[in-house]
């Protein structure tokens, strides 16, 4: 059974592709990283779809199933979307979609548009390995609500309880970092980054009832009040203290209300497995909280949890539920998008004319040898990762226990000098350098550094001294996993800084030209780019 998973493009940010082929994933991929405009905006994943049939030898005539992570009421695709060799069954009149005025072109059979939030569930529950846990789903809206909570167990969800908009949790955030002035879709990791600086002040979020059954409820016109009585900050204006207290407020709040939350699906089910998605689950704060109460031993958080999940999500719940088994794998990397060789890297390095690189015998050596002398590396390796954090693939490498190196990596991304970098460290060491320890692959959990470790990973320790980690297995990222040893060999130090490969405002890089291009508008030392090494 063939499966295309796709985005919404009429209300979806990050759009994105899919391929299932008999319960296993084969490609994923978001559509910005082809068409470079970041987050691809309620645009049709044209080029991904592409992409993932192209890597499959497939056409849209060989689909058995297009599962859209949205339940749209027309149950039709957006004509945004190319259908070359595509079976148009029955031509529709164009229907205009709301306010973006992005007309539908036609109904297809084999469409089955799936609930946003239950696409965003399934895309954790049932990749995660698990075989009961308790699920949560949230974001700032899907249709007509902002969340779901409940209970997976085998094939089946139940759900317990419905967020709406009014009460939505990822809304919050998102208006408080607005009110922070963070500009732009997608700026909350800015506000977790700051609310480390600041103090919380509870009394001030009074609009939120903590009594409330069955989850702490936000009351929607008290909250309206609250937050209009804050003066907005200019984006160029400094950031004050009142500006970190904010954040760590909103913080503050986000991680007691989720531990309501883990404490009331403990209470009605027993499990102490967590699966989380929605956008708000990419709040690595929040998620390390959960994972150290009483209420959670093990977690499964989907790496791609904002829209870009809801495609993946959406062709897995519907190969559940038409072969009524769960998918043929466990979500445990992010490794599915293109990939090149070194004929295509070169013949990319030629067109360019550039002089000054050599095929390395050693890329590995030859890279951590640098990277140890102190110099910025470009990485690009293998297929490109899906989600918003670049592991291993696409990368911009460093010194993690040189501190400057934080501020010069700030520079070449212009990124806020307070915002922490992450370190990727060899599974095998990691329980050496945190509290706590916990296997981390997606780099989605913060842990609170172990004191005598602060000294390895500097420039990646945040002001509350905790780091978020990434843990680099042999299995799932040979390459990476060789370079971060090759580094141990000459520093004694088992990790690297981590951050992804791409300059304000761009999304992360995906083609050999895409590496060139970023590589030569920065100040980036070196770029290993297959086994070529290119200097400056």
């Amino acid at each position: 059974m063939k499966i295309l998973g796709i985005t919404h493009s009429c209300y979806s940010w990050n759009n994105a592709a899919c391929l299932l082929i008999d319960g296993k994933l084969v490609a994923f991929a978001e559509e910005e990283r082809f068409i470079r405009k970041k987050h691809a905006p309620r645009i049709g994943a044209c080029q991904a779809t592409k992409y993932c049939l192209e890597y499959a030898g497939l056409s849209m005539k060989d689909l058995d199933y297009i599962a859209v992570g949205f339940d749209d009421k027309y149950h039709a695709i957006n004509q945004s979307i190319d259908f070359n060799n595509h079976e148009i069954k029955q031509k529709t009149p164009r229907l205009k979609s709301f306010e973006w005025n992005q007309p539908f072109d036609f109904y297809d059979p084999r469409v089955i548009n799936v609930n946003h939030h239950i696409a965003h569930i399934s895309s954790s529950f049932y990749l995660s390995g698990f075989k009961e846990s308790n699920i949560i789903s949230l974001d700032k809206a899907g249709e007509s609500e902002s969340g779901l909570i409940g209970y997976g167990n085998g094939l089946n969800l139940d759900i317990f309880h419905r967020i709406n908009h009014q009460e939505s949790w990822g809304c919050l955030y998102e208006e408080i970092t607005n009110l922070l002035g963070f500009k732009g879709h997608s700026q909350e990791g800015k506000t977790m980054g700051l609310s480390s600086y600041g103090k919380p002040c509870l009394e001030k979020f009074n609009f939120i009832d903590w009594n409330a059954k069955p989850i702490p409820k936000i009351d929607y016109e008290k909250k309206k009040k609250f937050l209009a009585t804050i003066k907005k900050r200019n984006c160029f204006d400094k950031i004050t203290q009142k500006h970190k207290d904010l954040a760590a407020t909103v913080q503050f709040v986000l991680e007691k209300a989720g531990l309501k939350i883990v404490k009331y699906l403990y209470n009605q089910t027993g499990s102490r497995n967590l699966c989380l998605s929605g956008g708000v689950a990419l709040n690595c704060a929040m998620n390390g909280i959960l994972l150290k109460s009483k209420y959670v031993h093990d977690i499964y958080i989907q790496p791609a949890s904002n829209d870009t999940g809801s495609a993946l999500g959406a062709a897995v719940y519907v190969h559940v539920k038409k072969t009524n088994k769960s998918p043929d794998f466990i979500f445990d990397h992010v490794y599915w998008g293109p990939e090149f060789n070194n004929q295509e890297i070169e013949k990319a390095i030629g067109k360019y004319k550039i002089n000054k690189y050599h095929f390395s015998n050693n890329i590995f050596k030859e890279t951590a040898e640098k990277i140890a002398q102190n110099k910025i590396i470009g990485w690009f390796q293998g297929r490109m990762e899906v989600g918003p954090r670049a592991l291993g693939n696409r990368s911009i490498l460093a010194n993690p226990s040189l501190v400057k190196i934080k501020d010069m990596i700030n520079s070449i991304k212009k990124r806020e000098s307070w915002r922490p970098f992450a370190p990727s460290i060899l599974e095998e060491y990691a329980s050496k350098y945190v509290k706590d320890y916990y296997k981390s692959p997606f780099m989605i959990l913060a842990f609170d550094i172990k004191p005598n470790k602060i000294k390895d990973l500097l420039a990646t320790v945040h002001v509350d001294n905790t780091v978020r980690l990434q843990t680099v297995n042999k299995k799932n990222n040979l390459k990476y996993w060789k370079l971060i040893s090759e580094f141990k060999k000459i520093t004694g130090i088992p990790a690297l800084l981590n951050t992804s490969y791409n300059l304000a405002d761009e999304p992360i890089i995906c083609s050999p030209k895409d590496a060139l291009k970023t590589f030569y508008d920065s100040s980036m030392d070196y770029l290993a780019i297959g086994d070529y090494l290119i200097e400056k």
